[in-house]
């Protein structure tokens, strides 16, 4: 790393947070928490109680508080979200222990995360979102009152899916007070954004509810010639029968304007001098003007519910979604080395991506007594239907003509060898009927379920035979936690996932990719405070995967191995009077069953401490500091050291309106936080952002 990159700001600021004494929190409240409706008594807030094993997260499928379910799940809210300056939901994941988020580093595509060292399914509202790769819109953080992690194995509730967990974002529905804000932001890279959510009654006796989310964002970004221009506009509805009944529908437009920020520049330059030193975080290697990144999705997502009597209810999630992107790019050609002259040669790719998703889940819902017993029982089926598809495509390594990274001449464009083709189209197909149980006998909770999936997946192919994998698979997951009178609560779980894998392993058979598959093991400990005032949660995980699909390729084919990943999390969060703190704690070893070399890009071990200081009224002042340790490319090399990282807040309230600023990356540390492998590309984190808020709230 560059001289430059080693800040004497983060020592500065070191002292600011000792000095300002300031108290950690992720402060977050079934509805997001506003200082003016804070009463002042005897100098101590008075808010609505916070404790993050209190919330009932969605992704459970279960009217169950975090702190009794023998499982990890962690959940951010809208408080933390703003608090934190998170733009987006890489960002609001920064602070959540067993997360690697940002793997990829500064990405105008996608919101990178590793859960326990492997991948985790992205869903909204319960139903899967990401199907293929870059082709849709990233979720717009603003649209979402929360973000539950489900961390490991989640096949049993949601049938195929990576074994890292659920990322499942939750979306702003309507609510029955009237309420809502105006939002304008003014921040780094000449970023504006402005904003607006409203929600309340739509009638005068309140049987049909409103909320309309809207944003409109002109940005420019770290890298020269790239931008982040968007909007996201976000209508529902919702009628209320009767007291048993409500429809809600959730129409959601997104469309996103910009180029691609990852430009894969070659680690000699990066991770390490070059020929002419080192190249900086704000390199573009593209064509200003060609190059572009253009994204839209339409969706519409329909929520049932209805209490059948005082046991039983039925539930449903539907939604439709059809998106596109837009890609014209250039990129250091892999593995190519800048010459004497800082020359390397480019390459030229284009594709246009589509996708058609429709997905449906329905379930019966019991909550019921029998005998000693008391149970929340779910039985359900779902099914996934989606089609991806890519035209316009073509990849051209080192025809994108030659570039020089040091000093930069654009012009040099040569879309005349581009002969675009299009590519065999991906669909799959998946039902699957499951059944959970959560009992709860005195001070012992056993938590089981069990499901059986179908699933086809086939590669279409443009010309030829397609490519189809078939497969059923039973899959369960159980636990069981004894709640002490003390507040500790420890447990034991086990659970297991599939997931299909598109393709042949490339040899002259032609074998069919076989699905991969995994099993976790965990011990816990879950503790709250007798006044509700401390949190706790401790975590040993251990997670075997089979037949992952290795990075990188053997001679004849695709190489199917396995992983072994052990590890254990912490999470604590405490509140005194004007103050709140979360500090998280992760450490885990994750490597190739066959290889044993580590999994890449992930960072074994990280650490995080936030902290909010309420003074007076009208001020909050929040800081955070974030450790992310080393990671490894593909094959165990090179090693990108690790980096610390800072993070600051601060807030003004006066009447309805609230003003703040808040900071990541204060000390601008610019740091390399991934490669691919040995002498191939690197990337870098983000830069420092600064962003001006004001928030009229009515």
């Amino acid at each position: 790393m560059k001289a430059s990159s080693r800040r004497s700001g983060s020592i500065a600021l070191v002292s600011l947070l000792g000095a300002s004494s300031l108290a950690m929190a992720q402060s977050q409240t079934e509805d997001a928490t506003t200082l003016d409706t804070l009463d002042i008594v005897s100098d101590a807030i008075t808010a609505p109680d916070y404790m993050p094993l209190e919330r009932k997260p969605q992704v459970g499928k279960m009217d169950v508080p975090v702190e009794d379910q023998p499982y990890s799940v962690s959940v951010i809210d809208r408080t933390f979200i703003e608090d934190s300056g998170a733009k987006n939901i890489q960002d609001a994941l920064l602070y959540t222990p067993g997360v690697y988020a940002g793997a990829f580093g500064f990405d105008t595509r996608i919101d990178s995360a590793k859960v326990r060292g492997v991948d985790a399914g992205r869903y909204v509202d319960g139903l899967r979102q990401i199907y293929g790769s870059y082709n849709s819109v990233r979720t717009n953080v603003y649209a979402l009152e929360s973000i539950e992690v489900l961390k490991g194995p989640s096949s049993t509730l949601y049938g195929q899916g990576d074994l890292g967990g659920i990322i499942n974002a939750v979306s702003k529905l309507p609510k029955a007070e009237q309420g809502g804000e105006i939002w304008a932001q003014y921040g780094t890279f000449n970023r504006k954004q402005l904003a607006v959510d409203v929600t309340g009654p739509a009638t005068e006796n309140g049987d049909v509810l409103y909320r309309v989310v809207a944003l409109g964002r002109d940005s420019d970004t770290q890298v020269d010639y790239v931008e982040n221009d968007g909007y996201v506009l976000a209508p529902s509805l919702t009628w209320r029968p009767s007291n048993d009944t409500s429809i809600t529908l959730l129409l959601n437009r997104q469309e996103n304007i910009g180029q691609i920020s990852a430009q894969f520049l070659p680690q000699e330059g990066t991770l390490e001098p070059g020929s002419q030193g080192y190249i900086g975080s704000d390199r573009f290697v593209g064509e200003p003007g060609w190059d572009r990144y253009d994204r839209e999705k339409t969706e519409a997502t329909l929520f049932f519910d209805h209490q059948l009597n005082g046991d039983w209810a039925v539930a449903a999630t539907a939604r439709y979604t059809d998106s596109s992107a837009e890609t014209r790019e250039h990129w250091v050609q892999i593995g190519d080395v800048p010459d004497a002259n800082g020359e390397v040669e480019r390459t030229i790719y284009t594709v246009d991506a589509s996708t058609q998703i429709f997905n449906v889940d329905a379930r019966l819902e019991g909550d019921l007594e029998l005998g000693a017993t008391r149970h929340q029982l779910i039985v359900g089926a779902d099914r996934q239907d989606a089609l991806w598809e890519q035209s316009n495509y073509y990849y051209g390594a080192g025809q994108g003509g030659t570039f020089d990274v040091y000093n930069p001449e654009y012009g040099n464009l040569n879309a005349s060898v581009i002969n675009p083709s299009d590519r065999a189209d991906n669909e799959v197909e998946q039902v699957g009927l499951y059944l959970a149980d959560h009992i709860e006998i005195g001070p012992v909770i056993i938590s089981a379920g069990l499901r059986h999936d179908w699933a086809e997946n086939r590669k279409l192919a443009v010309t030829g035979s397609d490519t189809i994998s078939e497969e059923e698979a039973t899959t369960g997951r159980a636990g069981v936690m004894y709640r002490f009178e003390n507040g500790l609560s420890p447990y034991l779980s086990y659970a297991e996932a599939f997931s299909m894998n598109l393709g042949t392993d490339g040899t002259a058979e032609a074998n069919t990719l076989k699905p991969t598959t995994g099993e976790q093991q965990e011990a816990g400990i879950k503790y709250v405070s007798p006044d509700r005032s401390l949190g706790a949660t401790v975590a040993y995980f251990d997670i075997t995967q089979e037949n992952r699909i290795s990075d990188g390729s053997t001679p004849g084919g695709v190489a199917q191995t396995g992983a072994v990943i052990h590890g254990w999390e912490f999470q604590l969060n405490k509140r005194w009077n004007r103050f709140e703190t979360q500090v998280a704690f992760t450490e885990m070893n994750a490597k190739d069953a066959s290889s044993g070399n580590r999994l890449p890009y992930v960072a074994e071990r990280q650490a995080s401490w936030w902290n909010k200081l309420y003074i007076a009224s009208n001020w909050r002042l929040g800081a955070g500091v974030r450790y992310v340790g080393d990671n490894v490319g593909s094959g165990g090399g090179p090693t990108v050291p690790s980096v610390t990282l800072y993070d600051a807040m601060v807030s003004y309230t006066w009447n309805n309106w609230d003003f703040s600023v808040d900071a990541k990356n204060l000390a601008d540390e610019e740091y390399i936080s991934w490669c691919r492998s040995e002498g191939a590309d690197c990337g870098y984190g983000e830069r420092r952002t600064v962003n001006a808020n004001a928030r009229y709230r009515f």
